[in-house]
């Protein structure tokens, strides 16, 4: 009975995401690490979002045990309650493995025995996924193209301030921080994930530059999964992290990039967990974006930094400088970095870029 428990627990946190996860051992004990039985139980009754009434109608309750049933699920980062825009009405939401779980068990970036193997799971988890990936990859790479990308890039603000007439606020990452009062900031996850597994990041030591925005903010903030900072001290992190070099990537409500952002991640290709899982072959690079970068070979100096600080491997110098537009995210790294000028993003309207999963030789 409790093997069952634990395998209808698995299935119904997979049932909550779009990535197919598999529902194996490691996925099992990662649930036994952040939840009890009770709770392994009671994630079984969400095969949606649903409001309080909704859940009461499914559960057998008193009030007091349901809320802190819930409190409980939603400190531990397995559900989320958050404010509906429309009715007002607080939604719980199960967590999938990802994104959802990972982010949130990660997020205080707390080093403890159990965070440490939380990060060994998902890494294990990552590599799973891959021989999964790997070995029925034209299948899954089919499957992967019906499914909407979850993240659309912000390009470098310096890179369209002086090269476009009228910014959209999604393209321009100060605007999207002014559509908002209440901002959080959190744990960079993955480089605390990376931290965890002793692979310091590469490119930056600072990791509290993961930002929320609104309910969603609210959220993270009243369950201690950050703290709440102002609108400069959202610009402040934004700016430093153009300076190292890494990619604003926003999510949006309901997965809707005409809708409002929620969150900014500020990712770097060593540790991000979408470049990770691209780069070891088990999920595509799969965003939007509206930029694209150009070459002007005559200016280029073969110094490298673009194809070194490139997160998608765009660029090459074998024969003159050469961008391959269809790996290009338009996140204008490169541009920004070059000190000959040879790179400009150039506005392409919403453009979606799908890279299939590297072919790897050894998934794990």
């Amino acid at each position: 009975m409790s093997d069952q428990l634990w395998q209808n627990a698995a299935n119904a946190i997979i049932s909550a995401g779009q990535i197919p996860i598999p529902a194996n051992d490691t996925l099992l004990e990662l649930l036994k690490t952040i939840m009890n039985e009770e709770q392994a139980h009671f994630i079984q009754n969400f095969d949606k979002p649903m409001n309080i009434d909704e859940i009461k109608a499914k559960v057998q309750m008193d009030d007091n045990a349901l809320n802190a049933m819930l409190d409980e699920l939603m400190h531990n980062g397995i559900m989320t309650g958050i404010p509906s825009k429309r009715t007002g009405q607080v939604i719980y939401r199960l967590m999938p493995p990802l994104p959802g779980l990972f982010e949130f068990t990660l997020m205080r970036g707390e080093t403890t025995d159990k965070t440490k193997k939380i990060a060994g799971l998902f890494d294990k988890m990552f590599g799973e996924l891959s021989e999964l990936v790997q070995g029925s990859y034209d299948d899954v790479v089919e499957m992967f193209k019906t499914v909407p990308p979850i993240t659309r890039v912000v390009p470098v603000e310096q890179e369209i301030m002086e090269k476009v007439d009228h910014i959209m606020p999604y393209e321009d990452v100060n605007l999207i921080v002014d559509k908002f009062d209440t901002i959080a900031v959190a744990t960079c996850y993955c480089r605390h994930e990376k931290s965890l597994l002793g692979k310091e990041c590469s490119v930056t030591d600072e990791k509290e530059n993961c930002l929320f925005f609104g309910k969603t903010a609210r959220f993270v903030i009243d369950y201690q999964f950050g703290k709440q900072i102002t609108q400069d001290r959202a610009k402040q992190i934004l700016r430093q992290s153009e300076e190292a070099g890494l990619v604003h990537k926003s999510f949006h409500d309901k997965q809707d990039i005409e809708r409002d952002e929620f969150a900014i991640c500020n990712c770097c290709k060593c540790c991000c967990g979408t470049f990770e899982l691209y780069y070891r072959g088990a999920a595509p690079a799969h965003t939007f974006t509206s930029y694209v970068a150009k070459a002007d070979q005559d200016l280029c100096t073969e110094c490298e930094t673009c194809v070194d600080m490139c997160p998608m491997e765009a660029i090459s110098l074998e024969d003159g400088l050469t961008i391959e537009e269809s790996y290009c995210i338009g996140c204008g790294v490169c541009a920004y970095n070059c000190p000959a000028d040879a790179i400009t993003l150039q506005r392409t309207g919403k453009r979606e870029v799908f890279v299939p999963p590297k072919k790897v030789a050894s998934a794990a």
